[in-house]
């Protein structure tokens, strides 16, 4: 299940008070949506900060931090052709996917 707005809200006020240099700090994170949507054309300036910088700010930090703190990432893909990408880091409750059917 996505994260509902509250729980984005509540992300970004942990965000405020631990920062993103050490995401275990922030863990259980949570399922952030399709990384496709983070991206134009398919982001609204409606909700920026909620819907594309906070998913992006995370998935950049977990980048950087995976080798540091081991994070293993894990995936299955679905859908037609098997288009649909499932991926997590169990370890911090964090999911994502991506549809590379375009």
């Amino acid at each position: 299940m996505y994260l509902t707005r509250e729980q984005k809200w509540e992300l970004t006020r942990k965000i405020g008070l631990f920062g993103l240099s050490d995401l275990r700090k922030l863990a259980p994170i949570g399922d952030l949506g399709y990384e496709n949507g983070w991206y134009p054309p398919f982001w609204s300036s409606t909700h920026m900060w909620l819907d594309v910088m906070l998913p992006r700010l995370i998935m950049k930090a977990f980048w950087e931090q995976k080798e540091k703190y081991g994070f293993e990432v894990e995936g299955h893909s679905t859908g037609w052709a098997k288009t649909d990408h499932h991926s997590c880091c169990k370890s911090l409750s964090l999911y994502w996917h991506c549809d590379s059917s375009g």
